[in-house]
C-alpha cells in the first residue's frame, strides 16, 4: 500500500475509533451508555465499508483495539452492539486481515468468537446467545477458517499438536449449532463454518478426531430431515457438508491427503487401514440413515444427495464398497423424478456412470431383481406411498438396463408374472365405487344420444378399475412403467402371456391382465401413428395381439348386460378395447359394425350409469373413426344391421330392456322411412307380448316401441297417403241459423227442376285430349282405366301396421298397471289422427267403433255410485286424463258416426263432470284458486269440458242432450271460462244462451235487495219487450 493511501486511511478511520475507544472506557466506569456505543460503532462501520479494501495489516490492528474493549464488556453489552462489532471484525477479517492473521491472533479470535457463537461452556447464564450475534459469530469464524488456514496450519499442511483443542472446542461449538441452533440462520452460518474448516484442514490425522462427531451430527440432522419440518437449506448444506467430508476422510483422490499419507511410516499405513475399516462399516450405517431424503419434495434436496451418492460410487469406491449397491438403488430413484430422459441431467449422468462401470449395471440388475420380487408384496399393501415408488424405481431401472442393452434373462418372465398378479392384487384392493343407477331400471337411448352431443362429445374414457383419488400417484408410476416395457423386447412377451390369461383366468385376475393389455395396446398404437405419419412399416405381432383382445372383447359383449356372471368393469374395458380398434382400421372398422354396434347400443340402455357413459364414449370414438359426422347418421346408415341383431335377439326370446331400447331408438332417429322394414319385429313384439301380457314393465316396454313407431308416422303424414284425398280431416259441425226467407227461396229453387227431360240425362263429357281411332287403342285405354270407386285401395304397409298396432292395443287396456294403461292411450291419442287422415272412411271408422267401448265404458262409468273396479280408475286420475283427451280425438275424428254411442254415455258423462267439478272446488278451497288452477284435478276438469265441447262440434247433440250440455257448459262459472265455450253454446240454441247470460246478469248482483223491481227490458225501437221474471 502507498504511503498516500495508508495516510488517508488512517485519516478517515481514527477519529471513529478513538472515538469508540473513549466510548468504551467511559462505558466501563458507567459514564457512557450503550446507545453512545451503538452510534461509534455504526460510524466505525461506514468508514470500514467506505475506505479502501486494502488496507495495511497494522491499520487493521489499529482499528481492532478499540473493539477488544467492546469484546471485553461482551457479557454486559446489549446484543446489537456484539452484533455491529462483530460486522466490523467481519470486515476486517475478510477485507483487510485476509491471510495475514498473525497465529496468536488467530487463536484469540478463534476463541472469541467460539465463546460469541456458542456461549460460556460452564456459565449458564451466558449459555444462551442471540440469535443475530450467534449469525454473526459464526459468518467471522468462517471468514477467519478461509483466510488464516496457514496460521493454524503447518508449512506441510498438518496441524499443530497445540492447537488440537482449540480446534476441537471450535468445531464443537459449530455441531452444536448446526444441530441446535436458535434460529434456521444460525445453523446455516454453522454449516458453512463447518464447510471452511475442513476445505482448509488436509490433516488425515487431525480429521479423523473430528470425523465421527462431524458425521454424527450431519446424521442427526438429516434422519429428522423426513420426520420433521426441517429447512431444504438446511439439509442441503448438510449434505454437501457430509459430501465433503467423506471425500476428504474416506475417499482415494485428494492429492494433499495422499502426498501426506506417502509420507508416513509402514505402521501408520496400517493403522490408517484398520482404522478405515472399522469406521466405513459405522459410515454405511450413517449412509443408510440419511436415504430416505431420497423421497424429499424439493429438487435441491434430491442434486445434493444425488451428488453424494455419485461422490460415494466415485471418490469413495474402494473404502466405502459396501455402500455400492445402496447408492446404486438410490440414484436409481432419484433419476425417476424427472419428466423426460433428455432433460434430466440426473438421469443422463447415470448413464455415463453405469456406461463407465460394468460392476454397478450388474448392482442394478441385483436392485431390480429384488424390486420385482417384492413387487407383489409391496402392491398387496396398504401404503399408497409405497406401490407409487416402487413402479416408478421399476419403470427407471427398466428404462437404464434398456439402454445400457443388458439382457435380463430370467428375469423377463419373473417380471411379466409378478407384474400381472400385481395388477390383479392392485383391482382387489381397489375401493369399490358405488353404482350410480339410472332410473327405472334403463334410459331411452334416443334421449341419451340427443343430450350427448356425440358429433363433438367426450373422447376419453373415464377410469373404470384404478378411478380412486388415492390410487392417482401409484397408476402415474404403473403408466410409466408400461411405457417401458411396450418400447422394449419384453413388450412381446407381455403382450403374448397377457393375451393368453384373458380366456383362462376370471375375476379380478382377468379384469387386471385385460386392463393391462389395453394400456400395453394404447401405448404402442400411439406409437405407430407417430411412426405411420412418415414411415410405413408393418407390425404384424402387435397388429395379432390387437385382434385378439378384439375378439376376446367381442366374446364379453355378445353377452347380455343383465347377466351377472359378467363384470360390469369388464364390458366397460371391452368397449375401450373397441374403440382402440375402431381409431386403428379408422374408416375399414365399418364392415366391423354389423358385430359391435347392437353391443353399444345395448350399454347405452344399460341401469348402471358409469357403463353407460362408457358406451356413449366408444360411440363417439366409433362416429368420428369411421368418418361419420355424428353418431345418429351411424346408427341411421346401419339400420339394418341393428335390426337383424334385434330380430335374433327377439327370435330367441331374448327379452332385456334393451333390445327395445335399441329399436325405439332406431325409429326416433330414423322416422318414418323405417316403419314399413318392422313388419316383422312387430309381429314378434306382439308374440311376446301374447305370451308374457304378465309382466308389466316388458309389457309396457314393447309398448313404447309401438308408441315411438305410432308417433313418427304421424310426424310424416305426406309420404304415408294412400291416395291423394283418402283421408278425411276433422269437420266441425255448422253452427245453428235461423232459417230466413231468403234461405227459404234459394232451398226451393234449388229442389225445383225446370226441364226433367235433362234429368237423367249423364253428365257431359270432356273432350279426350288424345284422341285414338284405332279400336286397340281403344281397347287398350278402356283396359288400364282405374278400378270402380265402390272398391277401396289397398292400404299401404305402413297403415297396415299402425292399423294393426291400434286394434292390438285395445285388448291390453284392462292391465292393472296405471302407467301401462296411460302408455296405451296415449298411443289410441297418436294413432286416430294418422289413421284418420291417410285412410278411407270404410277403413277407419271400423276401427273407432273398436275402440270406443274399450275407453269408454271405463271412463262413464267412474261416478260416486259406481263398482269398486270402476272407482280404481276414477281415483287414478293421470288415466282418466288421458282417457278423456283420448276420446275428445275419437270425437273430432269420428264425427256423427259417434252420436249415437254419445247419446248412450251422456247421462255418465254428466255425473263424471259434477264430480270432477266438485273435487276441483274442493280443493280450490284449499289452496286458492292460482295453485289449483294448475293442479291434476283442474286439467281432468278441463279435459272433461273438452270432450263436451268435442261432441258439440263434431259428433252433435240430440235434443234431449240440450239441457245436460247447457247445464255442463252454462251452469256454472268454471265453464263459462273455458275457450270456445260460449261458441259451442251459440252454435246449440243462442236464444237460451242469451236468456242463461241475462239470469246470470241478474243473479250476479249480490246485496241488492230491490234488484227484480229495478231490471228493466232493453228498449228497441219499434217494438216492445215485456218484463221477465226470474
Amino acid at each position: 500500500m502507498s504511503t498516500i493511501t495508508y495516510r488517508e486511511n488512517y485519516v478517515k478511520l481514527k477519529p471513529p475509533c478513538v472515538e469508540l475507544s473513549q466510548a468504551a472506557l467511559r462505558h466501563k466506569v458507567n459514564k457512557a451508555t450503550a446507545k453512545d456505543l451503538l452510534k461509534c460503532l455504526e460510524k466505525l462501520k461506514t468508514t470500514l465499508q467506505a475506505v479502501n479494501r486494502s488496507l495495511d495489516p497494522k491499520l487493521a490492528d489499529y482499528v481492532f483495539f478499540p473493539l477488544s474493549h467492546i469484546f471485553g464488556e461482551s457479557q454486559r453489552l446489549p446484543s446489537r452492539v456484539l452484533e455491529l462489532a462483530l460486522h466490523c471484525l467481519h470486515l476486517l477479517i475478510t477485507q483487510e486481515w485476509r491471510d495475514q492473521v498473525s497465529s496468536e491472533a488467530g487463536k484469540q479470535l478463534l476463541i472469541l468468537l467460539a465463546f460469541l457463537a456458542g456461549g460460556s461452556a460452564t456459565d449458564a447464564k451466558c449459555k444462551d446467545v442471540d440469535e443475530d450475534v450467534g449469525s454473526i459469530a459464526f459468518d467471522c469464524t468462517t471468514g477467519l477458517f478461509q483466510s488464516s488456514v496457514a496460521s493454524f496450519l503447518g508449512d506441510d499442511g498438518t496441524v499443530k499438536s497445540e492447537n488440537i483443542p482449540l480446534l476441537g472446542h471450535a468445531i464443537t461449538v459449530i455441531l452444536d449449532g448446526i444441530l441446535n441452533g436458535s434460529a434456521l440462520k444460525v445453523r446455516l452460518a454453522a454449516c458453512d463454518a463447518l464447510k471452511a474448516l475442513v476445505t482448509g484442514i488436509h490433516d488425515q490425522e487431525a480429521l479423523r478426531n473430528f470425523f465421527p462427531g462431524i458425521v454424527s451430527c450431519l446424521t442427526k440432522v438429516l434422519s429428522m430431515g423426513m420426520r420433521s419440518k426441517t429447512s431444504y437449506k438446511l439439509l442441503e448444506k448438510c449434505i454437501h457438508s457430509l459430501e465433503q467430508v467423506l471425500c476428504k476422510v474416506v475417499g482415494h483422490d485428494d492429492p494433499l491427503s495422499d502426498k501426506l499419507a506417502a509420507r508416513a511410516p509402514q505402521a501408520a499405513r496400517k493403522a490408517d487401514t484398520n482404522w478405515l475399516e472399522a469406521t466405513s462399516s459405522q459410515v454405511i450405517k450413517a449412509l443408510s440413515t440419511i436415504i430416505p431424503l431420497r423421497h424429499h419434495d424439493r429438487e435441491e434436496v434430491i442434486d445434493a444427495l444425488f451428488s453424494l451418492c455419485v461422490s460415494v460410487l466415485t471418490k469413495c469406491r474402494s473404502t466405502l464398497a459396501d455402500s455400492a449397491p445402496l447408492m446404486v438403488e438410490t440414484l436409481t430413484t432419484l433419476s425417476s423424478f424427472s419428466g423426460t430422459e433428455d432433460t434430466n441431467p440426473r438421469s443422463q449422468q447415470l448413464h455415463q456412470l453405469l456406461a463407465s462401470d460394468p460392476d454397478l449395471v450388474e448392482m442394478l440388475r441385483e436392485a431390480l431383481q429384488d424390486s420385482i420380487v417384492a413387487l407383489p408384496r409391496v402392491v398387496g399393501s396398504n401404503d399408497e406411498t409405497k406401490r407409487r415408488r416402487v413402479m416408478e424405481h421399476l419403470s427407471t431401472a427398466f428404462r437404464l438396463l434398456f439402454a445400457q442393452n443388458v439382457d435380463l434373462g430370467a428375469l423377463r418372465n419373473l417380471a411379466v408374472s409378478n407384474l400381472q398378479s400385481s395388477v390383479a392384487a392392485m383391482v382387489h384392493a381397489s375401493p369399490t365405487r358405488a353404482i350410480n343407477s339410472v332410473a327405472d331400471g334403463s334410459v331411452e337411448i334416443g334421449r341419451v344420444l340427443q343430450s350427448t352431443t356425440i358429433s363433438v362429445g367426450r373422447r376419453t374414457f373415464s377410469p373404470v378399475v384404478f378411478d380412486h383419488t388415492s390410487q392417482a400417484g401409484a397408476i402415474s408410476g404403473l403408466h410409466m412403467l408400461v411405457k417401458q416395457l411396450q418400447a422394449s423386447a419384453m413388450s412381446t412377451v407381455l403382450q403374448q402371456r397377457l393375451a393368453a390369461s384373458l380366456r383362462t383366468s376370471s375375476g379380478n385376475e382377468q379384469i387386471g391382465s385385460l386392463w393391462l393389455m389395453l394400456q400395453l395396446l394404447e401405448t404402442n398404437s400411439l406409437q405407430n401413428e407417430q411412426i405411420n405419419q412418415w414411415l410405413n412399416i408393418p407390425s404384424d405381432d402387435f397388429d395379432a395381439h390387437r385382434d385378439d383382445v378384439y375378439s376376446f372383447a367381442l366374446e364379453v359383449l355378445e353377452n347380455s348386460t343383465y347377466d351377472d356372471a359378467i363384470d360390469w368393469r369388464l364390458q366397460a374395458l371391452s368397449l375401450e378395447v373397441v374403440a382402440l380398434q375402431a381409431r386403428s382400421q379408422a374408416k375399414d372398422f365399418r364392415p366391423e359394425l354389423v358385430d359391435t354396434l347392437y353391443p353399444i347400443l345395448e350399454r347405452m340402455g344399460s341401469s348402471n350409469a358409469a357403463l353407460q357413459q362408457h358406451a356413449v364414449t366408444c360411440l363417439s370414438i366409433v362416429s368420428n373413426a369411421c368418418g361419420y359426422p355424428s353418431a345418429s347418421e351411424l346408427v341411421t346408415d346401419n339400420a339394418d344391421y341393428l335390426l337383424d341383431a334385434v330380430a335374433f335377439k327377439l327370435n330367441q326370446d331374448d327379452i332385456s330392456p334393451q333390445a327395445s331400447q335399441v329399436i325405439l331408438m332406431m325409429v326416433r332417429l330414423c322416422g318414418s322411412p323405417l316403419i314399413p322394414y318392422l313388419d316383422d319385429l312387430i309381429e314378434s313384439i306382439f308374440a311376446i307380448l301374447a305370451s308374457h301380457h304378465g309382466y308389466p314393465p316388458l309389457v309396457e316396454s314393447l309398448f313404447e316401441i309401438l308408441n315411438g313407431v305410432v308417433e313418427e308416422a304421424g310426424k310424416s303424414p305426406s309420404p304415408l297417403a294412400i291416395e291423394s284425398g283418402t283421408g278425411s280431416a276433422p269437420e266441425r259441425r255448422k253452427p245453428y241459423k235461423p232459417t230466413t226467407i231468403a234461405d227459404l227461396i234459394t232451398r226451393l229453387q234449388s229442389i225445383k227442376n225446370p226441364n226433367p227431360l235433362d234429368a237423367d240425362l249423364p253428365p257431359p263429357t270432356e273432350p279426350d285430349p288424345n284422341p285414338n281411332p284405332d279400336p286397340d287403342g281403344a281397347a287398350t285405354t278402356t283396359n288400364t282405366k282405374a278400378p270402380s270407386s265402390d272398391e277401396p285401395p289397398p292400404l299401404s304397409k305402413t297403415h297396415a301396421l299402425i292399423r294393426t298396432i291400434t286394434l292390438q292395443t285395445t285388448h291390453h287396456l284392462t292391465s292393472p298397471s296405471p302407467p301401462l294403461r296411460r302408455l296405451l292411450l296415449t298411443l289410441l291419442a297418436s294413432s286416430l289422427p294418422t289413421l284418420a287422415t291417410q285412410t278411407p272412411p270404410d277403413t277407419f271408422l271400423p276401427i273407432i267403433a273398436t275402440i270406443w267401448p274399450h275407453i269408454a265404458n271405463p271412463v262413464f262409468s267412474t261416478s260416486p255410485s259406481s263398482s269398486s273396479s270402476s272407482s280404481a280408475i276414477k281415483n287414478d286420475l293421470p288415466t282418466l286424463l288421458i282417457a278423456l283427451t283420448t276420446l275428445s280425438t275419437a270425437c273430432m275424428y269420428g264425427g256423427s258416426f259417434l252420436l249415437s254411442r254419445v247419446e248412450d254415455a251422456f247421462p255418465s258423462l254428466v255425473e263424471l263432470y259434477g264430480h270432477l267439478e266438485r273435487m276441483y272446488l274442493q280443493e280450490e278451497k284449499q289452496l286458492g284458486r292460482s295453485r289449483a288452477s294448475r293442479s291434476l284435478k283442474f286439467r281432468c276438469w278441463d279435459a272433461c269440458v273438452g270432450l263436451v265441447v268435442a261432441m258439440v262440434e263434431y259428433v252433435g247433440i240430440t235434443r234431449e242432450m240440450e239441457d245436460g250440455v247447457f247445464d255442463i257448459l252454462a251452469g256454472e262459472p268454471l265453464g263459462r271460462e273455458r275457450e270456445g265455450v260460449r261458441e259451442c253454446l251459440e252454435g246449440i240454441n243462442p236464444d237460451w244462451l242469451w236468456l242463461v247470460e241475462e239470469e246470470r246478469k241478474f243473479k250476479g248482483r249480490d246485496g241488492d235487495e230491490d234488484a227484480e223491481s229495478r231490471w228493466k227490458p232493453p228498449v228497441v225501437q219499434g217494438w216492445e219487450f215485456r218484463e221477465v221474471k226470474f
